[in-house]
């Protein structure tokens, strides 16, 4: 889709777009499905929206599955309603009137769509979640974060297709501005900074002048924000496509600095990133963008830096192994050219195969990158022929000699001092007789 419908807007309302041309980005199945909607919210008597990310992107001419709908009222029961009749399953969520309806796989359709009781938030302190109270569209549009995000397209009725723009979402759009609605609004919700910076990257806005100020003068709220939210908010950057300049607005408007002093992304960190290719299938490793991400960024940092940003953002376990391992394994590896190949191979056998790929990647020569390399491809896997089962058939007596005996003609095989079955029978005839 590239028509951007925004540019077909009269500058004044009222506003209407028609529905069949909004809704045109949309794959069949899923028309389909908002027309099943919309035609049980009229029969309900519930004024129905899709409002936020859809409609702003719509308008910019780019295609979206982001299904949010409002209803004026109880958007469980209306959702309840809509999984018996269409299929799929609700996951509620009371104290917000909010629920996750999740729609049984089929082409064209997303996979869940947001339901919303159109409500009002209140914050008793920064970071805290909102309490909230049913309300009006305008309640719930004023609520969001940004103005671009408030957009509500009517969907039910004789006024589907009117376009609901009190807080001048649309002269935003027109001018390119990422802008908050109120002066509240970072101090409500701090980890709003993350996302006014994500649409500025992924949009190419610019963020508004007074939204700027605010973020500045909000940023010592981010000590009050969970670990948790800070480190989601983080990883859906990691997810994006213009994530290095989503970290770099980040970066220069001190939000980093802000989550903890040590966590830092500089223009040759972003290099790093842009050219971290997911593993080839040669090394066998399942990965996705954001994990591999937050390795390579963090790998970059001092080990240090890495184990306090791993604390404040409460990492996930193996996460956190593997940034710690290739902060580390970055600058050790280069000391290691010319070690034996077992050597190598049991130092690297303790570090995450992430952690290893990651320390590959950064490595600004071709020698300890082909080291590393190598062991993925080919070292980890040797194994010898001889197991556990063969030495108690020798007569071993199970125990501590097992593990070393086998490392030992592991190591054989690693070095080249064995190449043959025969080579390694006569090798673990002699440990045994020397752990007879």
């Amino acid at each position: 889709m590239s028509t951007r419908l925004i540019e077909h807007l009269p500058p004044e309302a009222p506003l209407h777009l028609p529905l069949q041309t909004a809704l045109a980005a949309l794959p069949p199945a899923s028309r389909r499905l908002l027309r099943a909607v919309a035609k049980q919210a009229e029969q309900d008597g519930l004024p129905l929206y899709i409002v936020g990310g859809f409609v702003r992107d719509v308008l910019l001419g780019l295609r979206s599955l982001d299904l949010d709908l409002v209803v004026e009222g109880d958007a469980i029961a209306f959702g309840r309603k809509l999984a018996r009749a269409q299929g799929g399953s609700l996951r509620a969520h009371k104290p917000f009137g909010t629920a996750v309806w999740t729609l049984e796989p089929a082409a064209g359709l997303p996979d869940f769509v947001d339901l919303i009781s159109a409500r009002r938030e209140t914050y008793a302190r920064p970071g805290a979640l909102p309490t909230v109270q049913l309300s009006t569209l305008q309640d719930d549009q004023y609520r969001r974060d940004f103005t671009i995000n408030t957009l509500a397209l009517r969907l039910d009725g004789a006024q589907a297709g009117e376009l609901y723009d009190p807080w001048g979402g649309l002269s935003d759009l027109r001018r390119g501005l990422v802008r908050v609605l109120h002066e509240g609004s970072f101090s409500d919700d701090p980890t709003r900074m993350f996302r006014a910076l994500r649409f500025v990257g992924r949009l190419g806005f610019q963020l508004e002048g007074s939204t700027s100020a605010q973020l500045r003068a909000n940023l010592p709220a981010l000590r009050h924000v969970s670990g948790e939210r800070l480190f989601n908010e983080l990883q859906l950057i990691l997810q994006e496509p213009q994530r290095s300049t989503m970290l770099m607005g980040l970066q220069r408007r001190g939000v980093l600095r802000a989550v903890e002093p040590g966590l830092g992304f500089t223009v040759s960190m972003a290099a790093e990133l842009d050219a971290a290719p997911l593993p080839p299938r040669s090394w066998e490793l399942r990965t996705d963008p954001a994990e591999l991400g937050w390795v390579v960024w963090l790998a970059q940092l001092p080990q240090e830096s890495v184990r306090r940003v791993i604390y404040r953002l409460r990492f996930p376990r193996e996460l956190a192994e593997a940034a710690t391992a290739a902060a580390s394994l970055r600058t050790q590896v280069r000391g290691w050219l010319g070690l034996p190949a077992s050597v190598v191979t049991r130092r690297l056998d303790r570090v995450p195969l992430l952690a290893v790929y990651a320390a590959s990647l950064l490595q600004h020569s071709a020698q300890p990158a082909r080291l590393l390399g190598q062991y993925a491809r080919t070292w980890r896997t040797v194994q010898p022929h001889t197991d556990g089962e063969a030495l108690k058939a020798h007569g071993l007596k199970p125990g501590p000699a097992y593990s070393r005996i086998l490392g030992l003609l592991r190591d054989a095989w690693l070095d080249g001092e064995i190449k043959t079955p025969k080579q390694e029978q006569a090798l673990l005839e002699r440990l045994l007789r020397e752990h007879a």
